[in-house]
């Protein structure tokens, strides 16, 4: 469908001549006769009448003029398809615009993600690479540069801009990092769409690994290992980084991760009749475990650009069955 061009100037004759008496009073307070006999209304009138005959040719741009406008906007080998008739001239300039609207300059932190996720899998340099350019997520940092090591990644970098991407093809690990292939040619594409001042990096995410351990009371009859098991997908399934998360788009960059949260998983997992004991902790990284009023954490603190590693198998979890009233660890 064409796109219909704007009327560049809507004013009609009655429009310019009431605009004209509304300046009389401010322009020249002692001009009182504003009827229509009066000399000086006659020629507001006329001016109205020419204005309107100019504003009417505004809109009147020649065929051939339109056409050079677009060449000029589409560069000398650009060519009108076919015949120059109204509907092929309203193609082209449709097409035109809508070139002209499309995002390529990256100024935001939104434009580089857009970029990466929409125009990125349709370039050369993304179709060499496969399957293996496909980005699923990415999250850029403003004033970060994380190509650093250290605290130095925390400090406020200005001017600098990180993107943190996961690729779609690892989607089955539980730490899945862009190739240096890929890194490479993504950055190669940023740069070209980058602001002079700006200095981009493209990195994989930081992983931060997370130990979940709890005691799960079973089910009548239902059969110790297989709960176990099951408690360990779920888990692992809502950790991870590609189709985890509240919203199954991943986990979250940055989410922290909550005792409360844990307990309502492992209270779904099949086979699951409630669950005492849960307990959460950063083997890696203790100073991220935040206490509630006891001294067991209730929180795991990531920064901006970490994911969470769950760490969590089976033998995480202790099994209780009801025997005789009264509940027991299962026999291993």
């Amino acid at each position: 469908m064409a796109m219909a061009l704007p009327n560049l100037d809507t004013r009609t004759y009655n429009d310019l001549v009431e605009q004209g008496r509304a300046l009389i009073p401010k322009l020249s307070p002692e001009w009182t006769d504003h009827n229509p006999s009066d000399p000086g209304i006659v020629l507001l009138e006329l001016l109205a009448w020419l204005t309107e005959m100019v504003i009417y040719r505004v809109n009147q741009v020649p065929d051939t003029t339109a056409v050079a406008f677009l060449q000029l906007l589409n560069g000398p080998d650009w060519q009108l398809q076919g015949e120059l008739t109204p509907e092929a001239l309203h193609i082209a300039i449709s097409e035109t615009v809508l070139k002209l609207r499309a995002r390529y300059r990256a100024a935001t932190r939104d434009d580089f993600e857009y970029l990466t996720l929409q125009q990125w899998p349709h370039t050369a340099q993304a179709l060499t690479l496969g399957d293996m350019s496909i980005v699923k997520r990415v999250y850029g940092l403003p004033q970060r540069n994380l190509e650093l090591v250290g605290s130095a990644r925390d400090a406020e970098a200005p001017g600098h801009i990180s993107m943190l991407i996961l690729p779609v093809v690892a989607a089955d690990s539980a730490r899945p990092q862009p190739t240096a292939a890929l890194r490479q040619a993504l950055w190669r594409f940023l740069d070209q769409r980058r602001l002079l001042t700006t200095r981009l990096h493209v990195v994989g995410p930081d992983y931060l690994r997370v130990h979940v351990s709890a005691t799960l009371y079973l089910e009548e009859g239902m059969p110790p290992a297989a709960v176990r098991q099951a408690a360990t997908n779920v888990l692992s399934a809502f950790f991870h980084p590609v189709t985890g998360g509240p919203d199954g788009s991943g986990w979250p960059f940055g989410r922290d991760v909550h005792l409360s949260e844990v307990y309502q998983l492992l209270d779904t997992a099949p086979g699951v009749d409630f669950v005492r004991g849960v307990r959460i902790k950063a083997p890696d990284h203790s100073e991220r475990e935040q206490p509630a009023s006891t001294d067991q954490p209730s929180t795991i603190t990531l920064s901006a650009y970490e994911l969470v590693a769950i760490d969590v198998t089976p033998d995480s979890f202790i099994t209780m069955e009801r025997t005789g009233g009264a509940w027991q660890k299962t026999a291993e």
